[in-house]
């Protein structure tokens, strides 16, 4: 059996500025890189075959603290990149809304009917990513595996094993920064054990 543990980056800048990142990237927060470590934590015990990551900066970073001792390379792979969002990247949700309101609105509540000009559609980014982390379960039988990606990126690939349709995207839960998931591949049965699991979040107390 093949278990994948799939997790998003930590908190960055633009998400705690509402900002649209997709392609294009910000740095992690020092909460962002508390999540991370956490996650490590969390996973201290866990005997990695590899690590795959987005090689988004964010998400590469996220992994760098995943690893921590292990003697691993971490492996960049383009299909866990977080959907393409063109030019509404580096936006926030405001500016978005002036200059598409159409496309804004099908994004965030009717995703069936979003539109992009130019990027990816929400089909586009799935097709994408379950070949991607197809390819990487087949290289690595009866593995484990570390893989650090995107909230929509993961969204659209779980969307796609629990045989869900593009409509229902944004449905619960919530994609929380470094969340765990894990996923069982046997042949070509799939177990879903843990969806977006964030319990390893601590409190941090403010100065």
């Amino acid at each position: 059996m093949t278990t994948l543990y799939i997790t998003r980056h930590g908190e960055t800048k633009w998400n705690t500025e509402g900002r649209m990142q997709g392609w294009n990237d910000s740095p992690l927060t020092n909460l962002g890189i508390n999540q991370a470590y956490w996650l490590c934590e969390r996973l201290r015990e866990m005997d990695f075959h590899a690590i795959y990551s987005s090689p988004t900066g964010r998400a590469y970073k996220t992994a760098e603290i995943l690893k921590g001792e292990r003697d691993l390379q971490i492996i960049a792979h383009d299909a866990l990149k977080e959907m393409n969002l063109s030019e509404w990247e580096g936006l926030d949700q405001n500016e978005i809304k002036r200059k598409d309101e159409e496309q804004f609105y099908n994004y965030w509540k009717a995703p069936q009917l979003y539109k992009p000009r130019g990027g990816e559609g929400f089909v586009e980014l799935q097709q994408r990513v379950t070949s991607g982390i197809r390819e990487i379960a087949e290289n690595h039988k009866d593995e484990t595996i570390l893989i650090v990606t995107h909230t929509m990126a993961l969204k659209a690939l779980m969307a796609s094993l629990r045989n869900k349709p593009i409509s229902t995207m944004w449905d619960p839960p919530f994609i929380k920064q470094t969340s765990l998931t894990i996923i069982e591949i046997d042949d070509d049965k799939i177990n879903i054990k843990m969806y977006a699991d964030a319990s390893h979040h601590k409190e941090i107390e403010e100065d």
